[in-house]
């Protein structure tokens, strides 16, 4: 059993939350200054945006074992060891999976037995807390028995496709939900009105909710199709 000590869910939305403000707001200055002392170049332009990102999120991870938003919250990104850096190559994998995922890697945490998120799994990475001194025992986890004891699971391969097909279903349903609930405005030229907006952000909400559903409950194994099975206990013969 590992002794490392890990965040809740909640935690990494905090830091993720304080990183989207940190690191747009830097590109914004660091192009407002290169617009200041008359920067004209493409590609010069290119890079006062690119370097702020690529400091902030993979650079400070590589080098200090977590970003700003990390560093507020209080919990840090090492190897599966808890305690090495990871090189600025892994960091950046992991910042480039993250992006391109999105909310949908966190759900991962919820699953994994180190609560890693998919961008960890990615890079074989951990986020755990920097000090547990002082935190409740509520903001310290440990690691997930993913497989309770009593029962017996499905392989691996199944629960991720039962996974995978429900994820399809539901974007399947949802996207036919849109299509049908649209205005005819919004489908054909994109002039939206303020109801298809709505309806839009309450499709993607449920969307996510649904997914992350499907695949907490489909990897421990309490969807139809790769459900567990309780473990039945035979009393020996007189």
């Amino acid at each position: 059993m590992s002794t490392l000590s890990y965040p809740r869910l909640i935690k990494r939305v905090r830091a993720v939350l304080i990183d989207s403000l940190v690191v747009p707001l830097a590109t914004v200055a660091s192009f407002a200054a290169g617009y200041t002392l008359g920067v004209t170049e493409t590609w010069a332009r290119a890079l006062l945006v690119v370097i702020p990102i690529l400091v902030l999120e993979p650079g400070l991870v590589a080098w200090t074992r977590g970003t700003i938003g990390h560093h507020i919250v209080g919990i840090q990104v090492t190897k599966s060891d808890g305690v090495t850096r990871l090189n600025f190559f892994a960091a950046a994998i992991r910042a480039a999976v993250k992006f391109v995922l999105g909310w949908l890697s966190f759900i991962f945490v919820l699953t994994t037995s180190r609560h890693q998120a998919i961008h960890d799994l990615a890079v074989a990475s951990v986020v755990t807390h920097r000090n547990v001194k002082d935190l409740p025992d509520f903001e310290v986890l440990s690691e997930r028995n993913v497989e309770g004891e009593g029962f017996v699971y499905p392989p691996r391969w199944r629960r991720a496709l039962i996974v995978v097909v429900y994820c399809l279903s539901i974007t399947v349903a949802l996207g036919m939900v849109i299509a049908l609930a649209m205005s005819e405005s919004c489908s054909i030229s994109n002039r939206c009105t303020r109801t298809d907006s709505v309806l839009s952000l309450v499709v993607e909400i449920v969307w996510l909710l649904a997914v992350g559903a499907a695949i907490v409950l489909g990897w421990s194994g309490r969807l139809p199709g790769a459900r567990r099975k309780a473990k039945t206990s035979y009393a020996p013969a007189a």
